[in-house]
């Protein structure tokens, strides 16, 4: 079966590996965080977008997922933290969200490329989030040499705890 997905250290990934693995890391990051509402629900506001729609599909292979305006969980995924973190460096602010801020963020360790895919691989269509141009200029610079540079600028900003 043809690899649909590949990790920076060669490791292939075919279809439903990857599909597999996409949904273990949002179920991960929810337990090892503890981002479970003590109801159960997650509460997401209402959007076309795809992080917003695969996160839901997801979401509701386990849990009740309701679209609410009083939301309890972000559809803000890896790359929109890192570069939210990135803006706020190049302001000279020291700050971003983490994983275990008052919203729950079950996506925060998964990339657009990542969810683009998965979205494409089970047949979401959605709108993509449109991402700060400058900021992404940059980025792509530094991807030449750190193909991982949006987890380790979300790392990077952990250490400074």
């Amino acid at each position: 079966m043809a690899h649909v997905w590949e990790f920076t250290n060669q490791r292939k990934l075919n279809k439903k590996e990857f599909i597999d693995y996409f949904e273990k890391k949002v179920f991960k990051t929810i337990r090892k965080f503890e981002m479970l509402p003590k109801d159960k629900i997650f509460r997401i506001k209402k959007s076309e977008d795809l992080n917003t729609l695969t996160l839901t599909e997801v979401l509701e292979r386990k849990f009740e997922v309701v679209s609410s305006d009083k939301q309890n969980t972000s559809a803000d995924n890896l790359s929109s933290v890192a570069e939210n973190i990135f803006g706020n460096l190049l302001d000279g602010k020291f700050e971003g969200v983490r994983p275990n801020d008052e919203l729950i963020y079950p996506l925060y360790y998964h990339s657009d490329a990542e969810i683009e895919l998965y979205a494409k691989l089970v047949g979401i269509s959605g709108r993509k989030s449109s991402r700060d141009k400058n900021i992404q200029v940059l980025f792509d610079k530094f991807r030449n040499k750190n193909p991982d540079l949006e987890i380790n600028v979300v790392k990077a900003l952990s250490q400074l705890d």
